[in-house]
């Protein structure tokens, strides 16, 4: 008697595992929230082997004296008031503050909170998910899609985008609150909706878009909006748009009112209208982002964390032609669905929202064109259109379903082989940048990182070449300060504050040159000329522990006594 017989013989069937899968699905879901939080750790753990990178981590961690002395009631008031790198994001760093005072400073710590971080969010997602669709099997797979896929690689293993997991798990916590909110609508309901709100914005500003999110859910799944051929799941909850509008006022208040705090603070890494024309440019560019955004959904290759803006390089669009075509499928698709389907609509449309503010068609913050780690929030949508989309077609076609669970696990198989590739990318700062590097053999910013790597190795000669290359593509102040330091240790002292004193021609607010040309003039006993630059150093940065120790030993040395 082969297996399938005695399976038979006992009265069970492979359909009948299947079954007991699902009702264990629709009465624990619970269960199924663990098993997914689980497989999303799983995958990700090796990322806790991986090293700091000199990319925005120091900025955040291992050179932060903020976050390395750890949780203090200083420290907690500090978080809240300074501004860090051009972000405010307190929570982010109280999270830094509590990973240092629990696990201590080293990679490690940061990254296996980055882990359980996502897979708590995504688990959370899950649930919020299932409830406000009804679908567990589909809830789930959307929601692996979304965990396993390899554009969440940079936001996890990227200690620097703490605030990416961390803002998410708050968007997951929000979606709950509001699906309870809705079958019971009270102020105490609403205030969880706010507060989680508010919570994922002081993790990371770009869930400004979340009030228009829960409109979107508000069509679908809810049904609470009366629009027609789309009916609520019998609930008879239906709402007038300027009801769920003026329902959601608080929510939009408070987005605008971090929207204004987020230009102010990154003020300084915004690209000017000059530099950067919006019709010439900026949308061109939003447009290409779109295309770069579903391509590499579907066809994750070729993935780096530096793709520079075509307005900065001069370099033609690449993707235009394909942007414009996609979003024009995106338009026709929502319009065709949003009666018969409304669940593939309602994803795109949130896809479309949630990445609008990083298109950089308002404000383009820094150099990137287009991120894996903007894909976050939008991919949410986006999965939730893929999963639904591809079970109505598979129920169109009349195929049976386990040609459904087979694409979806060799999509998921896929997806894991890719994630321990580009997991390995975040090794160490040589590795990433020798990755970005074979793709981008042009890129400035990585010659200047992957100098500053060889550096701190020891490598002088090859970091050397990698300053120069970099100078040599484009001059900023950060591959001139490298290349001071460098001469500065081969004992070149002349050359060395020209170097400075180029970075700062580029950069005149650089902490970092600043103290470099000052400790370079001090060494040659031109301590006159060292002391603006000490005090330029502590006028940038007064918290800094070290511009003031070296402007309070330049005074001693001058005969100046400290000012109060």
């Amino acid at each position: 008697m082969g297996r399938r017989d005695e399976i038979a013989q006992h009265g069970l069937t492979f359909a009948d595992g299947f079954a007991a899968a699902g009702r264990i699905g629709r009465e624990r879901p619970w269960v199924v929230a663990m098993l997914l939080g689980l497989v999303t750790f799983l995958v990700f753990l090796p990322s806790v082997a991986c090293d700091f990178v000199n990319w925005d981590d120091d900025k955040y961690v291992f050179a932060n004296p903020l976050v390395l002395r750890g949780l203090s009631p200083t420290g907690v008031r500090r978080a809240f008031t300074d501004v860090v790198f051009c972000n405010w994001a307190p929570l982010t760093i109280l999270s830094y503050q509590l990973d240092v005072t629990l696990l201590g400073s080293k990679p490690w710590a940061f990254h296996l909170t980055n882990v359980l971080l996502h897979a708590s969010a995504s688990a959370i997602l899950f649930l919020a998910i299932a409830r406000l669709t009804g679908c567990v099997g589909r809830s789930a797979a959307a929601t692996l899609l979304f965990a396993v896929h390899p554009l969440r690689v940079e936001s996890v293993a990227w200690i620097a985008e703490r605030k990416d997991v961390l803002s998410v798990l708050f968007l997951s916590l929000g979606l709950l609150a509001y699906e309870r909110y809705r079958g019971r609508p009270t102020r105490a309901g609403f205030m969880g909706v706010f507060l989680a709100m508010l919570c994922s914005l002081l993790c990371k500003a770009t869930l400004v878009t979340l009030p228009a999110l829960l409109i979107v859910l508000d069509f679908w799944p809810l049904g609470r909006l009366p629009v027609p051929g789309c009916h609520d799941r019998g609930s008879g909850n239906h709402r007038c748009w300027k009801l769920a509008m003026l329902e959601k006022l608080p929510l939009f208040l408070l987005a605008a009112a971090f929207s204004v705090i987020t230009l102010r603070t990154q003020a300084e890494a915004i690209q000017s209208e000059a530099s950067l024309p919006l019709w010439s440019v900026r949308v061109p560019n939003a447009v290409s982002a779109m295309g770069w955004y579903v391509v590499k959904t579907f066809v994750p290759t070729g993935l780096h964390p530096a793709c520079r803006h075509p307005g900065i390089t001069g370099r033609p669009q690449e993707w235009f032609s394909c942007g414009v075509i996609i979003c024009g499928a995106i338009a026709l698709i929502v319009g065709l669905t949003w009666r018969r389907l409304p669940a593939v609509a309602a994803g795109l449309v949130w896809f479309v929202i949630a990445l609008s503010p990083v298109l950089g068609i308002a404000a383009q913050q820094g150099f990137q064109a287009y991120a894996d780690r903007f894909t976050y929030v939008p991919h949410i949508g986006l999965m939730l259109a893929v999963v639904w989309g591809a079970d109505a077609l598979v129920r169109r076609a009349g195929w049976n379903q386990r040609v459904a669970v087979v694409g979806l696990v060799a999509a998921i198989v896929a997806a894991v082989a890719i994630d321990r590739f580009q997991i390995g990318i975040w090794k160490d700062s040589q590795t990433l940048w020798s990755h970005v590097l074979a793709l981008e053999p042009d890129d400035n910013l990585a010659h200047c990182n992957m100098g500053v790597a060889l550096l701190e190795k020891g490598r002088v000669d090859e970091a050397h070449g990698h300053f120069v290359r970099s100078l040599a593509i484009k001059e900023t102040e950060r591959a001139h300060s490298w290349m001071g330091l460098i001469l500065s240790g081969q004992g070149r002292p002349e050359e060395a504050i020209a170097e400075y004193r180029a970075g700062l021609a580029l950069d005149p607010g650089s902490i970092e040159t600043h103290t470099n040309l000052g400790i370079a003039l001090a060494t040659q006993g031109r301590l006159a000329e060292a002391l603006p630059h000490f005090e330029r150093a502590c006028e940038i940065d007064p918290t800094d522990d070290e511009s003031r120790a070296n402007l309070d030993r330049a005074r001693r040395e001058l005969g100046i006594s400290r000012e109060p």
